[in-house]
C-alpha cells in the first residue's frame, strides 16, 4: 500500500478505522437491500442515535454479517498467497483439498426475499460448496439463497449459501454460480453426507480421490463433562478456538467430532476455519484455529443445553 491511501489509513484512529468500516459495511448492505445507488450521506443518517427504527436494527445485522465475511475473505486470500510461496506446503494442502465431485443434477433454489423454490442444474459439489447453473442470477455477491437437494433416506436436504460469484454462460445457456454452504441443520448433515458419497460413487473423479477426501475430521477431545461443559457457552455462540498440530486451511469446512475422552458425551457439527495463528510450545510448532459453526444459532444453543442437561443428571 502506498500514496494517499497509506497516508489516509496511518493518518486514522483506531476509533476512526473502526467507524470508517462500520460506515462502509452499512453502507453496502443498505445499497443491497434497495438494489440501488444509496449515497453515502443516507446511510450514515441511519447510524445516528435519533435513528431507532426496525429497518437500522436489520441493516445493522446485515452489515455486521459483512465484516465477518470481509475478513475471512481477508485471511483465505493472505492464507493462499502464503501457502503459493511454501511449494511443500502447497502440496501438502493439495492432498488435503476436499473431494469435488463432477455430476449433473437437476435442484431447486430459492432466492432471497422470496419463498417458491425454482429450477436449477448442479455442475459440482463438495463438501463446502458447489457450482450450479441458473436461467438468472437473482442475487448479488454475499447473498444467502437457500438449496434443496434430493435426498437419499429423506425426500429433501435444505442449505444455506452464500453466492461467491455469478458469469455468464455462452450460447445463452444461462448463468453459473459458486456458492458456499454457509448453514445445514444437524439433521440433515449425515443425509448430506451420504448423499454425496453416493454422487462420488457415481461421478467421473476416479482419478482424484486418492488425493481428496470427502470431509476433513476434527476431533475434539476434552478430559471430562467439567472441561466440556467450561466450553458449551463458545459453542452455542457459534464459534471456537482450538489448538491442533497442523495447520488448516483458512476457509475449509470440515466436520467436528466434540467429545469427553470416553466418547459419553459428545457433538458432531460442521465448522469452518476462519482464523488461523502459529504458535510455539517450546521446539514444537502448533497451530490456533478459529472455527466458526455452520449450524443455525438457535439449534447450536438447544443442543447445548440438552448436552448440559445430560451431562448433569449422569452425575446425580
Amino acid at each position: 500500500m502506498s500514496g494517499r491511501a497509506k497516508t489516509l489509513l496511518s493518518d486514522a484512529s483506531n476509533e476512526e478505522l473502526a467507524s470508517c468500516i462500520r460506515l462502509l459495511a452499512f453502507s453496502v448492505a443498505h445499497h443491497r437491500q434497495k438494489t440501488e445507488f444509496i449515497p453515502l450521506r443516507d446511510s450514515a443518517d441511519f447510524l445516528s442515535p435519533k435513528n431507532m427504527g426496525k429497518e437500522k436494527a436489520l441493516l445493522f445485522l446485515k452489515s455486521r454479517d459483512l465484516v465477518e465475511e470481509a475478513m475471512e475473505l481477508v485471511r483465505v486470500l493472505a492464507a493462499e498467497t502464503a501457502i503459493m510461496d511454501n511449494e511443500a506446503e502447497q502440496k501438502a494442502l493439495e492432498k488435503r483439498t476436499q473431494l469435488r465431485i463432477n455430476v449433473e443434477t437437476s435442484i431447486r433454489i430459492i432466492w432471497p426475499g422470496t419463498s417458491e423454490p425454482v429450477r436449477a442444474k448442479l455442475q459440482n459439489i463438495s463438501w463446502g460448496g458447489a457450482s450450479i447453473i441458473v436461467d438468472k442470477a437473482h442475487t448479488n455477491a454475499g447473498d444467502t439463497i437457500q438449496i434443496l437437494l434430493p435426498g437419499i433416506h429423506s425426500p429433501m436436504i435444505k442449505l444455506e449459501a452464500k453466492v461467491l460469484r455469478s458469469w455468464e454462460l455462452t450460447s445463452s445457456q444461462g448463468e453459473g454460480m459458486a456458492i458456499r454452504f454457509s448453514s445445514i441443520t444437524t439433521k440433515d448433515q449425515d443425509e448430506f453426507e451420504c448423499v454425496l458419497k453416493k454422487l462420488a460413487q457415481s461421478s467421473d473423479n476416479e482419478g482424484h480421490r486418492e488425493h481428496a477426501r470427502l470431509s476433513q475430521h476434527l476431533d475434539i477431545q476434552f478430559d471430562g463433562p467439567d472441561e466440556l461443559h467450561a466450553t458449551l457457552d463458545d459453542i452455542s455462540a457459534g464459534g471456537l478456538g482450538v489448538t491442533v498440530p497442523d495447520p488448516l486451511q483458512i476457509g475449509q469446512s470440515l466436520e467436528s467430532v466434540i467429545s469427553t475422552m470416553d466418547g459419553e458425551f459428545s457433538l458432531k457439527l460442521r465448522a469452518r476455519v476462519v482464523r488461523l495463528e502459529p504458535v510455539k510450545m517450546g521446539k514444537i510448532q502448533l497451530y490456533h484455529a478459529g472455527l466458526k459453526f455452520e449450524h443455525p444459532s438457535a439449534e447450536l444453543t438447544a443442543m447445548t443445553r440438552e448436552l448440559i442437561a445430560k451431562m448433569a443428571n449422569a452425575n446425580k
